[in-house]
């Protein structure tokens, strides 16, 4: 695995929130929110199938109608799409991968199943990587980037944190 693999999600240039949303209390409208608001300073595309427009801004009803390859996916989407949105993102060209979702193999073996469809597509596409399912995202500040839903964003400073924990990292932002 090359630095270039990881720079996808800890570097992107470019977004696209897969479940963007303006409901209220939704996962992907603070998604949308964190990602449109605190500073980044590359494109971020929203996909959502149902709606054109999120907040102002236009949308997209599917990865592969985005208007380039970005580096970074976000899904905030049923756990049940997740495989078919990682294999629209493979086919893309998309190797940096977040999915905050939730309903995987701590659901039992019906989310376990998931999971193993999400880890054969992964394999299928060189280079890929994914952070989650079931994830609180990544936060880096001195870009801007929130791919996160949690309420707070951290200033910049000198101190990394990574933990397997959302309700610890969390409770850390808090």
């Amino acid at each position: 695995m090359s630095f270039e693999n990881l720079r996808r999600i800890f570097n992107p240039s470019s977004i696209a929130i897969v479940g963007a949303s303006d409901d209220e209390g939704s996962v992907g409208r603070a998604l949308t929110l964190n990602l449109t608001q605190t500073g980044f300073k590359g494109p971020v595309y929203l996909v959502n199938p149902r709606k054109n427009k999120i907040h102002g801004i236009d949308t997209c009803p599917s990865v592969t109608t985005l208007p380039e390859t970005v580096d970074l996916a976000v899904m905030a989407t049923p756990a049940a799409v997740v495989p078919s949105v990682v294999e629209e993102c493979g086919q893309k060209g998309i190797r940096g991968l977040i999915v905050i979702s939730a309903g995987f193999k701590e659901t039992g073996l019906k989310g376990l199943e998931l999971e193993k469809q999400i880890t054969s597509i992964q394999q299928k596409y060189e280079g890929m990587r994914i952070v989650g399912p079931n994830c609180l995202g990544v936060m880096r500040p001195t870009l801007g980037l929130n791919a996160t839903f949690a309420r707070k964003t951290v200033r910049p400073g000198k101190v990394a944190f990574i933990s397997q924990s959302g309700a610890l990292c969390t409770s850390i932002l808090d």
